[in-house]
């Protein structure tokens, strides 16, 4: 009976929520429809409606939201349900001239998505004393339960599925795509907004007192700290949290004069701990024990200095890298995380709503020009490759003039901003460039050099070659004593074990011994049974002759060019390399080994 009670509120709580968000149950029947049919017809894209139908969806949301916390009046309802109708086909006219896949839109529309979600907890709690932490609490709790179900659902309708076809009858496998669908797209979003709670003001009646009393508690269960949750943050997260800040302490304090302003590492971490703290902060503001409180106190004056110090850091790299999409939101980020620090250390709870606030209006402005990420990394790559071309004489009468002579460094500065351009599909908006400069060999044709990154020792960071097998390749030993199928895994760090291959000629016994040096290479040795050297190869050799520019731009080897011989009057080994790939420091290769001994 239990059970039937709670799957009949369940039900209950899927329908008033459908008729409290009506627009948006409409938006998601769209993006289910979009989905069913994508299904159907796989070599359609149908993204820009997707985007679009999802948009709408968070639109009508906050609609809901706004109606609910200013405005009695069901005229206003239909006013702001048209408005968010209104915005969402205007959206769709924004991107339906852009590519079927585009970089730029695919994370406008996240950043949209991120603030509108914000949007959804924040109006609610807009001049109420029902603070923007709470209004996130009832979220954060309703957004795992939502993914724990939808989960489980989802687990459950597969396994039926896949039981029926391999026990009963055949299943077409779109069968579980489109009920997945259904899962995914309609039953997870109403689930969770079958969780948000009308919003009435706790201390307020205006309306029927036992209804006001019901809607009250409702609220209080909604924004109520579990005591789980409380435990898992107040001895587990927050601990956590105390260590690895002690760590980034340490090491800014040791390293502010060197690397610390120059450590592409650091930059990721000290905006994931921004993050954590001020997640932690929001749902840590009602618990009332000793770590809660003493966090809440010190951790957010802590926050402050780190994402100062990583902001300025951001900010100097500019000079020598110029700004990116990523960089900008890397600052982006810092100025907020700053605000909301000095928010949390001085203002009391109630006004954490601000926080919300500037995050919204910093995720506007980072999508609309023309001050977004995207117009400012555009135009500043395009400026660092114009002034680069301009000083070295590669650019006159909009055409621009290859020049193989200028520095490296020029050279890495080129490369860099051309291929973030092109990254970008920014290319076709620069008229000075060809259309076709993007090709290895239209890039040299064009400036009059091969490309060039930074971070280079003997060869280009993140090289990679392999033999091609599509031409009928085969191992033939004929000729040899042994073949011998070889795996390296070399790194300056020195992390990989030493191995010993063994085999036997005529009675006699052979060892080939792997030995990794501290240059990260390894060196062969083959002996003979009395321990004595026959043949060394140093593979630092091999890398450095395969991994030219010519054989890195192709990709593929044929088997003469991936084909080297080592030999002396005791022995000869032919070395095939499979496939090989250096990434800074790691050097790592596959090969044949075909070994002969005289």
């Amino acid at each position: 009976m239990k059970l039937i009670k709670n799957l009949q509120q369940t039900f209950q709580g899927l329908l008033h929520a459908g008729s409290r968000y009506p627009l948006t149950v409409l938006f998601l029947a769209a993006v289910l429809v979009v989905n069913a049919i994508s299904i159907q017809q796989e070599q359609e894209n149908y993204t820009r409606y997707l985007f679009t139908f999802l948009i709408g969806a968070l639109l009508s949301g906050v609609a809901q939201h706004v109606y609910e916390r200013f405005s009695k009046k069901q005229s206003d309802r239909f006013l702001l349900m048209g408005g968010a109708i209104l915005l969402s086909i205007g959206y769709y006219f924004i991107i339906r001239t852009t590519a079927e896949y585009s970089l730029e839109i695919s994370i406008k529309t996240g950043v949209a998505a991120f603030a509108l979600i914000f949007a959804f907890i924040w109006v609610p709690t807009i001049k109420k004393k029902l603070s923007f932490n709470k209004s996130f609490m009832s979220a954060f709790k309703a957004f795992f339960i939502t993914i724990l179900f939808t989960v489980i659902i989802a687990i459950g309708v597969s396994s039926i599925l896949f039981a029926i076809d391999r026990l009963l009858f055949s299943v077409d496998y779109k069968a579980t795509l489109h009920l997945l669908n259904v899962v995914f797209s309609l039953f997870a979003p109403l689930y969770f907004l079958s969780f948000t709670p009308p919003y009435v003001d706790m201390e307020k009646n205006d309306i029927a007192k036992e209804d006001t009393l019901a809607k009250q508690e409702q609220v209080r269960q909604a924004v109520s700290c579990p005591r789980n949750l409380e435990i898992l943050l107040s001895y587990v997260v927050i601990p956590l949290t105390v260590i690895y800040t002690a760590i980034l302490l340490a090491y800014i304090v040791l390293n502010i004069g060197s690397s610390f302003w120059t450590d592409n590492l650091l930059e990721p971490l000290l905006v994931s701990y921004a993050v954590t703290v001020i997640l932690v902060y929001i749902l840590a503001s009602t618990i009332e024990n000793k770590f809660a409180v003493v966090f809440r106190k010190i951790f957010p004056k802590v926050l402050i200095p780190i994402v100062l110090f990583q902001t300025i850091a951001s900010i100097l790299k500019i000079r020598e890298m110029g700004i990116t999409q990523g960089r900008y939101y890397v600052i982006l980020f810092g100025v907020f995380a700053t605000i909301a620090g000095l928010v949390f250390s001085f203002l009391p709870v109630r006004k954490n709503g601000l926080v919300a606030a500037v995050l919204i209006v910093f995720c506007l402005i980072s999508i609309i020009p023309p001050i977004d990420a995207f117009t400012v990394s555009r135009v500043n790559q395009t400026h660092l490759l114009e002034d680069v071309l301009v000083k070295n004489k590669m650019l006159e009468n909009n055409e621009v003039i290859p020049n193989p002579s200028i520095s490296e460094k020029d050279k890495v500065r080129v490369t860099e901003t051309f291929d973030y351009l092109e990254r970008m599909d920014y290319v076709k908006d620069v008229e000075w460039l060809p259309s076709d400069a993007a090709t290895y060999q239209q890039f040299e044709t064009t400036f009059g050099f091969a490309k060039e990154y930074e971070n280079q020792n003997s060869f280009q960071s993140g090289q990679y070659v392999s033999l091609d097998w599509d031409n009928g390749l085969n191992l033939s030993v004929e000729g040899y004593d042994q073949l011998i199928r070889l795996n390296l895994y070399g790194s300056q760090a020195g992390s990989s074990e030493e191995g010993v291959i063994s085999f036997e000629k005529d009675g006699s016994a052979y060892t080939l011994m792997q030995q990794l040096k501290d240059d990260g290479y390894y060196s062969l040795s083959l002996t003979d049974e009395e321990d004595k050297e026959l043949i060394r190869i140093d593979m630092k050799e091999i890398f450095d002759e395969i991994l030219t520019d010519e054989n890195v731009q192709k990709g593929t080897l044929t088997m003469d060019e991936a084909t080297i011989v080592k030999e002396n009057k005791r022995a000869k080994v032919k070395i095939l390399v499979e496939s090989m790939d250096a990434y800074e420091d790691q050097y790592n290769g596959s090969f044949y080994l075909f070994v002969e001994i005289k």
